[in-house]
């Protein structure tokens, strides 16, 4: 049998994250009072952290409306209970396994469910990181007028820039040349291939056309401004719990690094960088490390368990098989 490289190997990933997690923690831990944190969790108003999952649920269920309109012209008869499923164990599935396994769940189950080609699925979901990306990019031009930006998100933030302008630019090309790129695949000296690619090509370009239709682009554009409100109303909700003054720009300045975040390679869970980054944010609004760890618990808590528990209901409720799911080819 032939042996796997450790450093390409799943085991190298984990135990690279799994050892960033416990340097990000030991950070986030170090000279905080624990009898601090106890303090402040005897001290939360949990009618806001109700608010805070009501709002976190509301939320996958706001992506899960913007993911069927993501499938036009075919979105008719996608079911919105089983589709906001797909999303929860979607969601679970990021977060307890480092490797981004949660959008081959949506395209697995959405086949299985939903009787939706992979093909089309894969494609929804690029149309949808590039809403999310616009997003990312409008929050971080709101930040600059109202605080200055700490060097560590100054290069994350240019490279963003860098990334819309270029998802601008490809999807305007693709719409532009769709008949032409069509075309010329259909010329290719590949005639077993042919089929295949053919069919395929046509489905991925046809999520583009949302991007036609003003009147759908407009109501995806209010739909992303929608869940990305409702991301900084949750870290605004989890202040009041544990009652901090702060401004509404700091709960966008937690959403945005959290955001960031997400690309820091961390064991499952994302256990400690979630929590130091919760830190490091409010800290640039003098809130003291004790009040940021506090704030980095409960907010893991709400932000993280709402969709877990929920993924993992659904999970049992539709008999899913995470295995399958793992070793499920996207080739239709």
């Amino acid at each position: 049998m032939t042996g796997q490289v450790f450093w390409k190997s799943n085991w190298f990933r984990v135990t690279v994250g799994t050892l960033i997690s416990i340097v990000f923690l030991i950070l986030a831990l170090k000279d905080v009072p624990l009898n601090d944190v106890q303090q402040a969790f005897a001290r939360v108003n949990y009618a806001w952290v109700l608010l805070a999952i009501l709002a976190s649920f509301t939320q996958s269920w706001l992506r899960t409306v913007r993911w069927i309109q993501l499938y036009y012209p075919q979105q008719r008869g996608l079911r919105l209970f089983q589709m906001t499923g797909i999303v929860l164990v979607s969601q679970m599935l990021n977060i307890v396994v480092p490797w981004r396994v949660g959008e081959l769940a949506r395209i697995y189950l959405a086949g299985e469910i939903e009787k939706r080609s992979k093909t089309q699925t894969l494609a929804t979901l690029g149309v949808e990181k590039f809403f999310d990306t616009l997003m990312m990019l409008v929050l971080l031009l709101i930040l600059p007028p109202f605080m200055t930006l700490p060097t560590w998100l100054e290069g994350p933030r240019e490279g963003i820039i860098v990334l819309t302008v270029a998802l601008f630019a490809t999807a305007f090309v693709l719409l532009l040349s769709e008949e032409w790129l069509v075309r010329w695949l259909d010329k290719l000296p590949l005639p077993w291939a042919k089929p295949f690619i053919s069919q395929n090509v046509r489905l991925a370009l046809t999520s583009l056309d949302v991007l036609k239709r003003w009147d759908l682009h407009l109501r995806l554009q209010a739909l992303s401004i929608a869940i990305s409100s409702i991301g900084v109303l949750i870290n605004y909700l989890v202040f009041m719990a544990l009652g901090l003054a702060l401004p509404l720009i700091a709960a966008v300045l937690v959403f945005v690094v959290l955001q960031f975040g997400g690309l820091v390679p961390s064991s499952p869970g994302k256990v400690g960088v979630f929590q130091l980054l919760c830190i490091l944010a409010l800290s640039l609004f003098a809130v003291d490390k004790g009040a940021g760890l506090s704030y980095g618990i409960l907010l893991y808590l709400v932000a993280y368990g709402t969709p877990v528990i929920l993924g993992i209901l659904f999970l049992w409720w539709g008999g899913v098989n995470l295995q399958r799911i793992a070793n499920e080819p996207i080739n239709q």
